[in-house]
């Protein structure tokens, strides 16, 4: 297969630039030349004739303020941590040469790549020492004037020059990081768009990160073996040397994924082996780039690059990478050894043999058609629709619908291996088209419809998402219907959840017409028998029929939880079967799982066994406690009008907790949840724990969506929203946070049955939230207040996570914890329990200084918390964090 066409300049002899988010670049003969002659000219300029400075290590002192600024600018243009390569990649070499106090020789390798951590500076950084703060602005602006022509770079500069025009009204004696972030806050959503540095290091993260999902989600669908994006995110943590992970990817990543990548991450941090690993992703690029997808893998080299960057420099700006942390000069090489123009020498024996090459089998149309689909357990209709199709020599257009969990992607697999066409299926997802431009997500879903037509299946995974998508989605649902109309070649499978075909039909209903629609369905006893006996032989044990059949009933009746639905739940009680069986059976001994193996319970969420007693054994909370029992009463009464038959609607359940930090109100919310799981309220009994970031998205178009998601993940449990009045506040640029609210207000109303929504935060605020939509204040009819705690209940609670840890406090420690409250501050930040906990780490570190210098403590010594560690003053609120240490 042959590069895609704008990537074969890459095997050329050209001057080129190369910025892999842009695409090679052919740079024009003598631009480099002319450009560093109008940053002579610039410089030459009498306004900049007393601009100096001794400070840069890199310019010939004394330096240029203007050249300064330029020597950062032009770092800062390809993108932060951003890959540029290519012959011509030198950028400050070439274009400052004359003003570098040792520029590193130019080379012609093709090869040749840098990367560079420099973040964007205000106009009044390095220019701070010019009196008039107009004329520094009128330079800086000149420096990136400039540099007009590099195409690569032109959206990025015209950007900042669009942000200079108008510059914030902020006092110029600010710190450096300040003016950063003054600057910063004043670019607009299009300024955004191409410089997204400016939204901080989280926000920059998080875009990077899109980037990084969906060019792994690209080469996962072109390479059939390849790691999960978890098990990637987690290496690439380890390879940089970082010896924890950045709790900021918990907002980035979203729970799930943070808590796997966080697993990974200590499961395989020991031993690990940086070379092995780099070839093992140098073969897994290799193998996607012969599939086809060479822009995938540069998108994934990329944004894997810019990844690193950012979380070595978390809490603040992006840290310089090191060269070898992505397989990026193994890479380039493998992509011009394997693509680039060689010499051809003909073997003689090839001609020899050709006249007695056998011509292949003709298949005979009269067979019986390929058995398919032999890996599904009851799914009689999808089975069916799939043997039908693969017995004919039509197109295949199926749609498949249905739960998660209940074997569509299976389905695909089998069909794919049933149709034997030239190449592996090609997966797209929604994600894969979020966030572009019309023009741009259209473009893609052509290439990729060409691209498969006639030999590859393509799959669309989630194509109910692309149908209720606000920004592009109905646009490229009509896009797909007339490539369908165009392409009759195109062997197409779209996957959907259980409602998705009623959300197609809503966005295009002609579109249903060109699919034959398959559903399946959640499994029966005896199907979840199956999986089960299948689940353990797949781990080398064989299983009584008892065995299988309590599995089978166990599991049928068995909540989801979450992600843990279906075929999913199987694996989770086969985990627990095996462990079973292992602990009773000898060494070297055959694995038989037998009835007593199987367990009669199985909580699939690991929730605790009596929340209610687990509620009632937190300290405080007593109105709480009342209000809560109240609600449990109502409930139960419901059940009990329901089974002598009589009528009742059931009623709304959201709520809203207000109160001050650290006053219990997300672990009530966790427990509630389980309280009405065991009420039958609740399928799952889960918490979902979000905050306005989880919801509102970065552009328009991505905010409903994502709260859908979030709903979704949520349902059959508790969606606990923390701070949810940032959703409405005024100070935020944006409406995004309106359109979830609009989004979530409906949600709440249409899963009611099976979804507790509670918003939580501070007490006026949250009544100022309930105000901002007119739906809002209706859909929580119970508003809990969480108070905060006395200096007793304080007291107990420090006592209990003592305990928890292993300590025990001496008689005096009371009196000096009461003492130590009573000269504390209790403003509205104030932690309560968060605070006895930062107490307590304290104390510990302080006992544990003083223990050490014993010559022999003894086991009471060390488990003892004396009146003396604890700090002798309250830290005031900024030094809390490190409380007192």
């Amino acid at each position: 297969m042959r590069l895609p066409e704008h990537l074969e300049l890459l095997l050329t002899d050209e001057p080129i630039l190369d910025v892999y988010s842009y695409g090679p670049w052919r740079v024009p003969d003598g631009l480099f030349e002319e450009i560093a002659d109008r940053i002579d000219g610039l410089l030459a300029d009498p306004r900049c004739a007393d601009l100096t400075t001794d400070a840069h290590k890199l310019l010939t002192l004394p330096a240029s303020l203007v050249a300064a600024d330029l020597y950062q600018i032009i770092a800062f243009l390809p993108g932060v941590s951003a890959i540029r390569a290519g012959n011509r990649c030198q950028l400050h070499e070439r274009l400052l040469a004359r003003h570098l106090s040792n520029p590193a020789p130019l080379t012609e390798l093709h090869t040749k790549w840098h990367t560079s951590t420099n973040y964007w500076r205000p106009p009044v950084d390095w220019l701070i020492e010019v009196p008039d703060r107009e004329l520094a602005i009128e330079l800086a602006r000149d420096s990136l004037a400039v540099l007009e022509g590099i195409e690569p770079f032109e959206g990025r500069r015209r950007a900042l020059l669009r942000l200079y025009d108008e510059p914030p009204d902020c006092d110029v004696n600010l710190s450096k990081s300040e003016l950063r972030a003054h600057w910063a806050a004043h670019a607009d959503d299009e300024i955004l768009a191409e410089v997204p540095e400016l939204a901080g290091p989280v926000g920059y993260l998080e875009w990077v990160w899109s980037g990084l999902q969906a060019a792994h989600d690209h080469l996962s669908g072109a390479v059939r073996r390849s790691r999960s994006v978890g098990t990637h995110l987690s290496r690439l943590l380890i390879q940089c040397g970082l010896d924890r992970v950045p709790v900021e990817l918990s907002v980035v990543l979203g729970d799930d994924l943070y808590k796997e990548v966080r697993a990974r991450f200590w499961r395989h941090r020991d031993g690990f082996r940086a070379g092995a690993w780099q070839e093992e992703v140098r073969l897994w690029l290799d193998e996607a780039l012969v599939e086809g997808a060479a822009d995938a893998c540069r998108a994934w080299l990329d944004m894997a690059t810019r990844f690193v960057a950012c979380v070595q420099g978390l809490p603040g700006e992006p840290q310089r990478s090191g060269p070898d942390y992505t397989p990026i000069d193994q890479f380039q090489r493998d992509l011009r050894r394997l693509y680039a123009p060689r010499r051809r020498v003909a073997n003689p024996l090839a001609t020899k043999l050709a006249t007695a090459r056998k011509e292949k089998p003709v298949r005979d149309e009269a067979a019986a058609p390929p058995d398919v689909a032999t890996g599904l357990v009851g799914q009689p209709e999808l089975t069916a629709l799939l043997q039908e199709t693969t017995g004919g020599n039509s197109t295949v257009r199926l749609l498949v619908a249905g739960p998660a969990g209940t074997g569509r992607r299976l389905a695909v697999q089998e069909l794919a291996k049933a149709l034997e066409l030239a190449r592996d299926p090609l997966w797209l997802t929604h994600n894969l088209f979020a966030g572009k431009p019309l023009f741009e997500a259209a473009a893609k879903l052509h290439a990729d419809v060409r691209d498969c037509a006639g030999d590859r299946l393509l799959v669309i995974d989630g194509l109910d998402e692309f149908a209720t998508e606000a920004g592009n989605g109905q646009a490229l649902i009509s896009e797909l219907h007339r490539l369908l109309a165009v392409h009759e070649d195109l062997h197409l499978i779209a996957l959907c959840g259980e409602a998705g075909v009623e959300r197609i039909r809503d966005a295009d209903p002609a579109l249903l017409n060109r699919f034959r629609v398959a559903r399946t369905r959640p499994f029966t006893a005896d199907g979840y028998a199956e999986l089960f006996d299948r689940e353990m032989r797949r781990r080398g044990a064989r299983t009584y029929k008892r065995a299988r059949d309590a599995a089978g009933a166990l599991l049928a009746v068995t909540p989801p939880t979450q992600t843990l639905r279906n075929a999913r739940l199987v694996a989770h009680l086969a985990e627990l079967a095996i462990e079973s069986v292992r602990d009773r059976t000898e060494t070297d001994a055959e694995l038989v799982v037998k009835r007593a193996d199987v367990p009669r319970a199985f909580d699939a969420s690991g929730a605790d066994d009596d929340p209610l007693a687990a509620l009632q054994g937190l300290t405080g909370l007593e109105t709480i406690k009342r209000e809560i029992g109240l609600l449990i009463a109502m409930t139960r009464a419901e059940k009990l009008r329901a089974e002598q038959g009589l009528s009742g609607t059931a009623p709304t359940r959201h709520m809203v907790f207000t109160g001050d930090p650290g006053t219990g109100k997300t672990m009530v919310a966790r427990l509630l949840a389980q309280i009405y799981k065991k009420l039958g309220v609740l399928s799952s009994g889960h918490l979902v724990e979000a905050s306005r970031a989880h919801l509102v998205g970065e552009y328009i178009g991505q905010t409903a969506p994502r709260t859908r998601r979030l709903v979704e993940r949520a349902m059959g449990g508790v969606l606990f929203i923390d701070e949810a009045y940032t959703l409405t506040q005024p100070s935020f640029k944006s409406d995004f946070g309106l359109e979830a609210v609009a989004e979530l207000v409906k949600l709440m109303e249409d899963d009611r049955d099976d979804l507790v929504v509670i918003v939580a935060g501070y007490e006026q605020e949250m009544a100022d939230f309930l105000t901002a939509n007119p739906g809002l204040d209706s859909r929580f009819p119970k508003q809990l207040h969480f108070a905060g705690y006395t200096d007793d209940e304080l007291c107990a609670v420090f006592e209990r996570l003592a305990a928890d840890d292993g300590f025990v406090l001496a008689p005096e420690v009371g009196d000096a914890l009461r003492a130590l409250l009573r000269r504390t501050e209790r403003g509205p930040s104030f932690g309560n329990g968060r605070f006895m906990r930062n107490l307590l780490d304290a104390a510990v570190a302080r006992q544990a200084q003083r223990v050490t210098g014993l010559d022999r403590p003894s086991r009471t010594d060390l488990v003892t918390l004396c009146a003396e560690d604890l700090p002798s003053r309250p830290a005031p609120a900024e030094e809390r964090f490190g409380l007192y240490l």
